[in-house]
């Protein structure tokens, strides 16, 4: 830890946060200073009363902010020390509100590139499957998406509800149980990837035609082509990525971190 990193500003704000505001806040302020190193992995949080005191809250809304921050995998409750923060490979790094407060941390070229890495090994073997076992009720639900997308046109805020959607759907159209059940866990990583891009200097129309070339493959039952086509439609995504980071200066990186906050609301 820091030094000084346990002296958190007492009441900082706190007094005109709604009750709900407050919890959040709370979840925010403590979660934000573990990601960024200001509370140590393996070792334990400031005492309940110092952390009461600090953040202006009762120990019940603290409490309950911590049992939030385990589910995260951010901290554990340990026996005759108090609640102890856990080593980073413990967290649950698709969560996207911990996607969010990387990003507060300066690591958002890292969690871009790892927000990619993940999409390339899933998704193109996910639409290859998809090729050989989606239903009728599935071609259905990915037609529905990709019209939805073109309605959408450049409309960034309007086209990322259908977007992932028609990922989500190919997904879970794999046939196989287990990959189908990453649909959920992957939406986050999703979501986020898409709130990156949503303000792409070439606006969105430009990915239709590889959006129809993997629906059009997947209809066809062409597994091979469903797969580069897939690939490339993400290579595309993290080109636009890439675009918007570079376009960002100080201004854009802050702006990043609040779609990535946004996506964790969503």
């Amino acid at each position: 830890m820091k030094k000084g990193s346990t002296s958190m500003k007492k009441g900082s704000a706190m007094k005109q946060i709604k009750p709900r505001g407050l919890h959040e806040h709370v979840i925010d302020e403590i979660g934000k200073r573990i990601v960024a190193g200001e509370f140590a992995q393996e070792k334990a949080l400031p005492g309940e009363a110092q952390l009461c005191e600090a953040l202006g809250v009762s120990r019940t809304a603290l409490r309950e902010a911590l049992r939030v921050l385990a589910s995260k995998g951010l901290v554990e409750p340990k026996r005759k020390i108090g609640t102890q923060v856990r080593a980073s490979e413990h967290w649950n790094y698709l969560d996207p509100q911990i996607l969010s407060w990387l990003f507060e941390a300066r690591e958002s070229d890292q969690v871009i590139d790892e927000l990619y890495e993940l999409r390339h090994i899933i998704e193109p073997i996910a639409a290859s499957l998809a090729a050989k076992n989606a239903k009728g009720s599935d071609i259905e639900l990915l037609h529905e998406a990709y019209e939805q997308m073109q309605a959408a046109g450049d409309d960034g805020e309007k086209i990322i509800g259908p977007d992932l959607k028609f990922h989500q759907a190919i997904i879970a159209a794999s046939g196989n149980r287990l990959f189908s059940s990453l649909a959920h866990i992957v939406g986050a990583a999703l979501s986020v990837s898409f709130e990156l891009v949503r303000d792409a200097p070439r606006g969105h129309r430009h990915s239709m035609p590889m959006h129809k070339k993997v629906l059009d493959a997947i209809v066809d039952h062409d597994a091979s082509a469903a797969r580069l086509a897939m690939q490339k439609l993400i290579e595309d995504s993290q080109r636009d990525a890439r675009d918007v980071r570079r376009a960002g200066t100080k201004r854009g990186a802050t702006t990043q971190s609040r779609k990535v906050a946004r996506a964790s609301r969503s």
